[in-house]
């Protein structure tokens, strides 16, 4: 039996890809054989330094992939996109019970639709910026009918229900709930007992304009007028196309006088992203609309009050008083963040278990028998799965 585990590219090291790896361990320790369809071959020596593990012995072949090409899936008894977000993947044999697509929010759908330019290097890893509209028109017309074929005729698993009911409302699915493993038990043992903490709060996001940092510094002003914290340390990886986003942030920092309240952390060590975990009260979320939140689990983990916007997948696990509508809600809700108990922080961190790598694995390996009808012999003796990473998703997503 040989499985097809299709990816854009593992290099990015972000929640998607960390799903995908342990996708690839889940199924390989079920002693299927796993091949990967990708268009960046892996970074090898990158990927352990990242989860702390090798694919090596888990993935027997690299396939270039492109998504517009005739694809036959004779040699596989079982195809998983791991990137059903992004990547449209289809082939007319493909069925519920053969196929698995794991969407964490329709995004293609969206972009598809409104012919963002940016993605059209996703549809054939090449820009298509040059090229007539007419022809563009074309790729896109492909890439949407591959992509809803392929929601329709596959077992779609998502993250959160906001997410499942994006689903259902783009495509008419009924997807099931699996949500992404989370290294909770590395955060917990590292910063839980912390006894240095201040009330200083914590921001973890990509610097780029689609993670809405602004609503954060937005806040700050907000928190400096009432004297409520002590600074805000936003930290985060910088892409090679942020300069400019970051210039903004730092522009918006100086308009508002918070140089002194807001500082930024770019690229950090992860030692040091834990240093700064040990010492935050309350970490926020900036994004209203997160389809689930990974770094919000990795700071509930880590003994953290989280504070959300209140539309996303974060409100199905973050508590009601905790989350926020406007910005002045937002203050009210860090303020109560600050002066929760340290039972509020044990409690919270230990309500992440559920999230962990090890529920992920066996809760995939589950559906792999219960709806792809892979047989129950293969789930006995199986190894533990452990990906132990050192650089945390949060900080590339």
């Amino acid at each position: 039996m040989i499985a097809n585990i299709v990816h854009i590219s593992l290099n990015a090291r972000g929640g998607g890809e960390r799903l995908a790896v342990a996708t690839i361990k889940a199924i390989s320790s079920m002693g299927i054989s796993v091949e990967l369809s990708t268009v960046e071959k892996p970074d090898m020596p990158l990927m352990h330094n990242a989860y702390g593990t090798s694919l090596d012995g888990d993935i027997k072949k690299i396939r270039t992939l492109n998504i517009l090409q005739k694809y036959s899936p004779r040699n596989y008894s079982l195809t998983v996109n791991t990137h059903g977000d992004m990547l449209p993947f289809y082939h007319k044999d493909f069925t519920k019970n053969n196929a698995i697509t794991y969407c964490h929010y329709p995004l293609a759908s969206y972009l598809i639709d409104c012919g963002d330019p940016d993605y059209s290097a996703v549809l054939q890893n090449m820009c298509l910026l040059g090229m007539t509209q007419a022809v563009r028109n074309g790729y896109y017309d492909v890439a949407r009918s591959a992509y809803i074929k392929m929601m329709l005729n596959s077992t779609v698993l998502t993250n959160s229900k906001f997410s499942r009911k994006a689903i259902f409302k783009t495509f008419g699915v009924d997807s099931t709930i699996l949500p992404p493993p989370v290294d909770v038990n590395i955060f917990r043992n590292a910063c839980l007992a912390s006894n240095i903490r201040n009330d200083s709060i914590l921001v973890i996001s990509r610097f780029h304009p689609t993670k809405k940092i602004e609503n954060a510094i937005h806040l700050a002003k907000l928190l400096r007028q009432n004297e409520i914290g002590t600074c805000m340390n936003i930290v985060g990886n910088m892409p090679p196309d942020g300069i400019g986003y970051f210039n903004y942030l730092n522009d918006l920092v100086r308009r508002y006088g918070l140089e002194n309240f807001v500082r930024f952390k770019i690229n950090v060590r992860f030692d040091r992203l834990l240093d700064l975990m040990r010492r935050s009260k309350v970490y926020v979320h900036p994004l209203p609309g997160e389809p689930f939140g990974i770094s919000t689990v990795e700071a509930m983990s880590a003994g953290i009050i989280p504070v959300v916007p209140d539309i996303g997948g974060h409100t199905e696990f973050v508590p009601a008083r905790y989350q926020f509508h406007t910005y002045r809600e937002g203050v009210q809700a860090v303020a109560a963040a600050l002066t929760a108990p340290a039972s509020e922080q044990i409690k919270l961190s230990h309500s992440t278990q559920k999230y962990s790598v090890t529920n992920y694995v066996n809760k995939f390996q589950q559906i792999l028998v219960e709806v792809m009808d892979i047989g129950k012999k293969r789930l006995e003796s199986k190894p533990v799965i452990s990906l132990s990473r050192r650089q945390p998703e949060s900080m590339t997503a």
